[in-house]
Formats: C-alpha cells, structure tokens, sequence
C-alpha cells in the first residue's frame, strides 16, 4: 500500500510539473521542446542544443541533457559543439568577403593563388575558387581525417596543400558536383595567403568578432574548458560512450573544425537573414548574398550555392547545411521568404538532423502534424548483445504494432544494425539479424548477400559462398554478391 501511495505522489508531481511547464511556456515554444524532447529520448541523445528566430525575435533558445556524461556538467546554450561542416558557409562567407576587397576573383585558378598546388591529373591547373567553393572542383573526398594525430601549429594549412600533389581528379572541374571536403581545407590555405593572416586569425578579426560570435572558434585550443562538450560513440556494446578521440586536426579546419554554440549561432542566422547586415554592421554585401545563395551547379545535380545547400520546406526556399563527425550531428538553415533560421547540435553522431529539423519547423512555422520518430535499430541495439534475437524479435513486432509508432521500419534499419554489430566484431549476432531481416523481407536480394558478409566474418566461407550465390541467383545483374564470391572462392584457395 505504501508503495502505490508513493507511486501515485510521484506520478501527481510529474504530471503537474508538466502542467506547469506547459503553463509557463508559450503553446509554440512548448511544442518545441516536446519534439526536440521526444527525439532526445528516442536517439538516446547526451545533450541537445536548438535554437530558433523568427522575424529576427528569438522564438526558442533551449538546451538538454549533459555535456558529457562522464562529468555530467549541464548542458545549455552556451556550451560549445564542434560543429562539423557547418563549418564551409563561413568559409564561403570569408572568401566572398575577399572577393569584394579584389583580392580574390571566383573565376581564377587555384594556382594563381597557390602556385605550389599540384595533382598527379593535369586537370588540376582548370581548378577555379568558384569550382571549390561548390563542390563542382573533381578534388576526391577522403575517410582518414587523422583525428588521431591532430596537427596544432600554423604551418597545417600548406602542408595539407601540398599533400594533394598525387592525387587524380574524379572528373573535369566544372561539370559535375561531388562532395568535397579537402576543397575547403585547401581554401583555407588560399584565406591565409591572400590576407596575410592565419585561417583563424581571419576567421576571428572579419567574422566572429564583428557579428559577436564571442565564443566562436576554428582553433580548437581557444575553446574554453568549463564550456567544451564530449563527443560521444556507441562502444563495442553499442552504448553510448565518450569517444576515445576528438574530432579536431587544423589542417581540416575548413571543412570540418568551427566550434560554436547556439547562442551565437543565432547571431549568425540574423546576419545571413538580413543578407549580411547585423546591428548596423555589414559582414558582407548583399550581391555577395546572391552570390552565396543562386545554384552555382550544373543543371541536374545537386542544387548547390557557394557552399550552402539549397532546397525547400513546404515549397518554401530552405538554405542549409548539416555536419556529421566522430561524436557529433550539427545543422544549420534559414529561409529567407519566412524569416526563419535554427541551428541545432547534438553530442552524438548517431542521430538524424535533417528529419529533425523538417519535423521542428513543418510543426512550428507551417502547423503540420509530424510526429517525431527514430530508426527502429536505435531501440533493438539494447536487446541484440545484452540479450538475445528472439527479445529483439519481441520489441520489434511489439513497436510495429503499436498504433502511433515511435520508430521507422524500413527494412534497411535492420541491415545498419547488422554491420554495426560486424564493426564491432558481434558477427554471430549480425548473423541473427541478418536471418531475421531475411525472414521480414525474403525477396530482396541485398538482405540475403548481408547473411553471407556475416557467415565470412565467421569464417564459414561455404556458407559465405551458398548464401552470396543464392543473392544472385534472385538478382543477376546484383554485383556486390559477385564480386564476393570471387573474393572467397580466392581465400578458399
């Protein structure tokens, strides 16, 4: 009896605590926070930050959770996010900047301004500013960002330059668009050189310090200790932990290392939704907005500016960019027609933020009636390795069944959580998940060659063989299974 006296006190307090906050709240900013709220607790997120303006008012400014979970220090508007490719809009904004100072001109070759730039492809030298600025340069993106041997000194920047020199171009400049972060570490080299000044320093003097983006930083030794967040990863369990690495080295600060907060990710957003004026002061002219802002790709690809993506919310213009790193999901966008900019960031790199971000202004600015959801595989990695297949079989129909559904159910979810469980050397249970997918979509061949990747981390390589022969048999032009079968019939050898 005591105990349901307890139980009711408390579920008395919860639920007026809710009324309260509801109360005190605006209905619009309460319906923020329940959304952001929701996908916290559904990505099982450490800490989130989001922030809003509306007609140049602050409509929501709020964050949740811990900066890390090691210390526990309270997150809030001020702490500080390694934001990711975020960061490229303010390296297009510092080269337009130049461009109206006549020191740089869009159209020019890259080697103009660094002529110890070379490539193994000859094509290189047709490399123009403009060509990096919209991923349209033919530079290769690369995977080893060498977190894990983080350069500090000034010399970063050339060096990374220089490093290119055996590199072959994916395409011609100009006539396709292919993501390219070393274009914008490159840049940075070009920023330095032309102005006389570090990256940094350029950053610090001509953007952050005029805007008062006080805690704004790409040098990651100026982020402020009490105010820093923790990266955090899945660990060989697939929870979360801190990562053992921090996602900074300076010579990929342009594509990758602007630490900011939401507070003057706000001051940012007035500035790009007043078309680069803020309290008086113009950050950059308004032809240089244009400039900013007008597709810059060719026609059929990706709809591209200088650095910004551009699409549409409800056939509303929409101009962004996300960021993804070791440890952290960042997103930054505004629409200009509706005076609305958010920026939001969270502390983990397992998360979705352009759902997220659809979802928080289709609610807000246009009243849809989105309902949040998260891939079903971020609720079954709690069963699959703590418990077993047939309690993620369990929690899988149960959500499924349920009438308004917290988690999505394509079927390529449960493939993710297959290769998450491969990375993190679980193949006999990636092999169970794997089965189990089969068994929910039998007629796709792309599930059924995942069986056979799970039976060679096994070391069953007839099995491996039977099972990417069987992928192919339903799918003859299918690849992937062919050209592992010849790789295994090799090992086999």
């Amino acid at each position: 009896m005591k105990k349901l006296f307890y139980f009711s006190t408390l579920l008395f307090l919860l639920v007026s605590c809710k009324q309260e906050e509801k109360q005190t709240l605006s209905p619009e900013v309460f319906a923020i926070q329940e959304l952001v709220l929701k996908q916290k607790e559904l990505f099982e997120v450490p800490g989130i930050a989001v922030g809003m303006i509306k007609n140049d008012t602050i409509v929501y400014a709020n964050a949740h959770g811990v900066q890390s979970i090691n210390t526990k220090e309270a997150l809030t508007t001020k702490s500080i996010f390694h934001m990711a490719s975020v960061s490229k809009p303010f390296v297009a904004t510092a080269v337009v900047q130049l461009v109206e100072e006549g020191k740089i001109d869009l159209d020019e070759k890259l080697t103009h301004y660094l002529p110890y730039y070379t490539m193994a492809d000859e094509r290189y030298k047709d490399i123009t500013i403009r060509h990096m600025l919209s991923h349209t340069s033919g530079i290769p993106n690369i995977n080893d960002y060498e977190w894990d041997k983080p350069q500090y000194d000034d010399g970063a920047a050339e060096r990374y330059a220089r490093s290119q020199n055996g590199f072959e171009l994916d395409f011609i400049p100009g006539t396709e668009y292919s993501y390219s972060n070393p274009a914008f570490d490159i840049l940075c080299d070009v920023i330095s050189k032309v102005s006389g000044m570090t990256f940094e320093a350029y950053m610090k003097q001509n953007i952050f310090e005029p805007i008062g983006m006080v805690n704004s930083t790409f040098f990651k030794p100026e982020v402020s200790k009490e105010l820093a967040t923790s990266p955090h990863v899945l660990d060989d369990s697939l929870q979360i932990e801190v990562s053992k690495i921090y996602p900074y080295n300076r010579r990929h600060a342009g594509s990758s290392t602007l630490h900011s907060n939401v507070d003057d990710m706000l001051l940012w957003a007035r500035v790009n939704l007043n078309k680069g004026i803020i309290n008086g002061k113009r950050i950059y002219s308004e032809d240089s907005y244009k400039l900013l802002t007008t597709i810059q790709t060719p026609e059929g690809q990706r709809k591209v500016g200088l650095s910004w993506f551009l699409g549409t919310i409800n056939d509303n213009s929409f101009v962004y960019h996300s960021g993804n790193d070791t440890g952290y999901h960042t997103f930054f966008g505004f629409m200009p027609d509706s005076k609305v900019a958010i920026t939001l960031m969270v502390n983990t790199n397992n998360f979705q933020t352009s759902k997220s971000i659809a979802t928080i202004i289709r609610n807000s600015v246009f009243n849809d009636s989105i309902t949040v959801s998260a891939p079903i595989h971020y609720k079954l990695k709690n069963y699959i390795i703590a418990e077993d297949i047939e309690k993620v079989k369990e929690v899988y129909f149960t959500e499924k069944r349920k009438a308004v559904k917290d988690y999505d159910f394509n079927d390529s979810y449960l493939d993710d959580l297959g290769y998450w469980l491969i990375d993190r050397n679980q193949p006999k249970a990636a092999l169970d998940v794997f089965l189990f997918l089969v068994e929910v979509d039998p007629d796709y061949a792309g599930w059924v060659s995942s069986v056979g990747d799970a039976y060679k981390e096994l070391d069953s390589i007839d099995q491996a063989i039977q099972w990417h022969k069987k992928a192919l048999r339903m799918n003859p032009k299918y690849e992937y299974p062919k050209e592992e079968i010849e790789k295994l019939l090799k090992k086999n050898l």
